[in-house]
């Protein structure tokens, strides 16, 4: 569940300012899918990257799942991330000196999946997307 209240972003708020988001609400329940439309500099941007806990707002709350996250600092916000956050790039940001096996690790790396499990994991993602075959192949 997202939950966001009179959530404001603010560049350069002492001199200057630009007012990327002002008083945004938004309530989403799980299993409801919202696309986040607008014209070239409206913002969108800026929002996904305070829902995907990226940024931190200048003004308003965030609640994900129940827990407020606008407040949190950067190490709570990266465990957030780890947990609860999924992101699709339009380009991808894969390590070259390893695998694609071992890029579809990392995340579980961070979250402490033991090696095994990570590794069966992996090998299950890459055959869900078709790239079982690349899987020792390099980016």
């Amino acid at each position: 569940m997202i939950r966001v209240s009179d959530l404001s972003k603010t560049y350069r708020p002492d001199k200057n300012p630009v007012y990327a988001l002002q008083e945004i609400n938004i309530h989403v329940l799980p299993g409801e899918y919202v696309a986040v439309m607008g014209p070239s500099g409206s913002g969108k941007s800026t929002f996904m990257n305070l829902l995907g806990c990226l940024d931190t707002p200048t003004a308003g709350s965030y609640w994900l799942d129940g827990e407020e996250v606008s407040t949190l600092n950067k190490d709570e916000l990266a465990l957030i991330r780890n947990q609860k956050i999924g992101f699709v790039f339009q380009n991808f940001n894969l390590l070259p000196r390893m695998t694609a096996l071992r890029n579809v690790e990392i995340p579980m790396l961070y979250a402490g999946v033991p090696a095994q499990e990570r590794q069966e994991r992996a090998r299950e993602a890459l055959g869900k997307v078709g790239m079982s075959q690349r899987a020792d192949h390099r980016p």
